[in-house]
């Protein structure tokens, strides 16, 4: 499995860090928090740090999971698809760099909104197709061909939902679209609160700005006087308290019916009177009772808009995301979870002449240093080698462990790296875009006694690294001195 997360120490294809300020994600302070495709557990592991009372990941692969839990002891890691999430609401559900992957995405997402909970955020990280339609648009992408929306048709799936494009999200090598961010939470009517004292000018606003959008008004005058002549129906006591010496001096009604804490008693009857959708409240409300109010309307389900919106923030502001991130990532550093980790992979280049005589460059992809080194019975190595002679045979890798050797060829495509390596070139050999090469079955107990890890050029073996195993320590010995102290001053500059 590629290295995808990027940890202190560990640099995967992805820059996690960068992109957890990107994502500008909610609070977590005692939330549940779903993390759909969690690969090795970066953004759980945020999650819990930022005080998430529950953290579940899921991803299909086992080594990733075993890998997560590894680092994240804290969190739940499930080996599972998105095919059957598990049981419960969540307050934020996480889905980053997965979405082109499913077989039906429109039902994905239905499916992930119904795992939110009321005032849940679905955070999506995907492509964006350029299109002015609303359609799938099938794009070419370095290792495979995916259908990707168009802004249209992420507007018709997310039709019936609260949602917004936050911004761009990290780029990655080979990405063939932008990347964004996008929240999606659930939509609540808006009840529109005028609750100022009596000749304030709310009966004006109603009967100009709101007749005008045509959203219904429900009168605080007229449901006093309703119900004391018994027209509409309320609770008991309600009914009896205002019933009881009722005179048309609006601001005196209110002031005892809130403070005999009837506040929810008489929002419940505004809903039935305004319905299920959008409507203005045109009724005063002591200052002080004001916030029993917007809580009665907030427990059933309505946004409560006092002169001013107000409602639940779906991300942090970018400053305080920034500073948190960076945070967190300090914490990885000084504590790399201590023995959890376990063993890592120890990948140590060998300086050949030669390598740079066959060789315009090559790369190990897979594993790289630090990688955690699970009891997951096997391993790949894998990356690519390009050789200089444009019509070059015949060239092999091989791995050498315990005194055996095994050969292999480079056999996988690798348009990216031609591309890149030899783009000055008119014209190249169709053959040399096979210089990839993966190799599977390597196990643990190989690297203990050591794999010498070269290639194989006009019948010369060309030794290009070592590969090992570090042994396990705890907290900040795992790293050395050296990379504490870049990481850490790269941190501090950042904030």
């Amino acid at each position: 499995m590629t290295q995808y997360q990027s940890f202190p120490g560990v640099k995967g294809a992805s820059e996690s860090l960068a992109k957890l300020k990107a994502l500008r994600l909610p609070s977590f302070q005692g939330k549940r928090f779903l993390d759909v495709g969690c690969n090795e557990g970066y953004f759980c592991g945020y999650a819990r740090f930022d005080g998430a009372a529950e953290v579940i990941g899921i991803d299909r692969s086992k080594l990733a999971v075993s890998r997560a839990q590894a680092r994240m002891p804290d969190c739940r890691f499930l080996v599972q698809s998105w095919e059957q999430l598990p049981d419960g609401k969540f307050d934020v559900i996480l889905l980053a760099s997965a979405l082109h992957y499913a077989d039906d995405q429109e039902a994905l997402i239905h499916r992930l909104m119904d795992s939110l909970s009321d005032d849940g955020t679905l955070v999506l990280e995907m492509g964006i197709a350029p299109s002015g339609k609303s359609e799938w648009i099938s794009v070419k992408r370095s290792i495979d061909e995916r259908l990707f929306p168009s802004r249209g048709k992420l507007a018709e799936i997310l039709q019936d939902y609260a949602w917004k494009i936050i911004g761009y999200s990290v780029q990655q090598a080979g990405d063939p679209l932008t990347r964004y961010v996008v929240h999606v939470r659930r939509q609540k009517p808006c009840v529109f609160l005028l609750l100022e004292p009596p000749g304030s000018g709310k009966t004006t606003l109603c009967r100009t700005l709101f007749a005008r959008a045509k959203v219904p008004v429900v009168s605080g005058d007229l449901t006093y006087r309703q119900l004391s002549d018994g027209r509409i129906t309320a609770s008991e006591a309600l009914k009896s308290l205002i019933c009881a010496d009722f005179s048309p001096q609006y601001d005196k009604v209110a002031e005892k019916v809130f403070s005999q804490g009837l506040a929810g008693d008489l929002v419940e009857v505004w809903c039935r009177q305004g319905g299920e959708s959008e409507f203005v409240i045109d009724s005063y409300v002591p200052e002080r009772y004001q916030q029993d109010v917007k809580d009665a309307f907030d427990a059933r389900g309505y946004i409560p808009v006092v002169l001013n919106w107000e409602m639940q923030k779906s991300m942090s502001g970018p400053g305080d995301a920034d500073k948190k991130a960076s945070r967190y990532m300090e914490t990885l550093v000084d504590s790399r979870v201590g023995e959890a980790v376990g063993m890592g992979f120890r990948v140590t280049r060998v300086n050949s002449p030669a390598l740079g005589e066959f060789f315009s460059g090559w790369h190990l992809d897979q594993p790289v240093n630090g990688q955690i080194v699970t009891e997951h019975d096997q391993f790949t190595l894998s990356g690519w080698g390009l050789p200089r002679d444009m019509d070059a045979k015949a060239v092999r890798c091989y791995v050498r462990s315990a005194g055996v050797k095994q050969v292999f060829k480079l056999e996988k495509r690798r348009d990216d790296v031609v591309k890149l390596r030899l783009k000055d070139q008119v014209e190249v050999p169709e053959t040399l875009s096979y210089c990839g090469f993966a190799f599977s079955g390597l196990k643990k107990s190989d690297l203990v006694s050591g794999i010498e890890f070269g290639f194989i050029a006009n019948g010369q073996e060309i030794p290009a690294a070592q590969l090992g195993i570090t042994e396990p320590v705890s907290g900040k010995a795992t790293l050395s001195r050296k990379l504490l102290s870049k990481v850490g001053a790269t941190l501090r500059r950042r904030r």
